[in-house]
């Protein structure tokens, strides 16, 4: 099964009644690895692109692909348009990936933090030029400055030692 296959199958999977509706410390964690991952494609590539949510692979020139709408249909009928894209651009990235593009080979992981986060029930907003999620808010850093950050261990038990912090 190719990776898109397996997004398109993950997609379909998820307990879309209790999305939004979790509010967990973790999920600061899994937005700034986010942050960092998309800061590192954006400044290692010169990418001209808003930051720091972005469809990757209309930013590397790629057109999207119309069969995410019929392959994942409780996507159209998503309110929450920050959660219906981050969905569509991870489909997309994967469907790069599987075309056997090296920068989509070599950042396979870009939107694995936010997609996470929509499966555990989080959601982010922006607020006066901070990110809010998990009851915390971010100030957005340059990409320059986020792309030089740790990464953060968003396995199951690295979110919960940040839960705990």
């Amino acid at each position: 099964m190719n990776t898109f296959s397996k997004g398109i199958a993950r997609i379909n999977n998820m307990n879309w009644s209790k999305s939004g509706s979790v509010d967990d410390p973790s999920h600061m964690a899994l937005l700034q690895e986010y942050i960092r991952r998309a800061a590192l494609l954006i400044t290692s590539y010169e990418l001209n692109t808003s930051y720091p949510f972005f469809k990757a692979s209309q930013a590397l020139g790629y057109e999207a692909n119309s069969c995410i709408a019929e392959k994942c249909p409780a996507l159209g009928e998503l309110k929450n348009n920050f959660i219906k894209g981050t969905c569509e651009a991870y489909l997309e990235w994967l469907l790069l990936i599987d075309s056997g593009n090296e920068v989509a080979l070599k950042f396979h992981d870009l939107y694995e933090p936010l997609i996470l986060l929509i499966e555990k029930g989080g959601t982010i907003r922006r607020q006066h030029g901070e990110i809010i999620t998990g009851g915390y808010a971010f100030p957005l850093a340059t990409a320059e400055y986020m792309s030089k950050q740790e990464p953060i261990d968003i396995s199951d038990a690295g979110l919960r030692a940040q839960a705990n912090q």
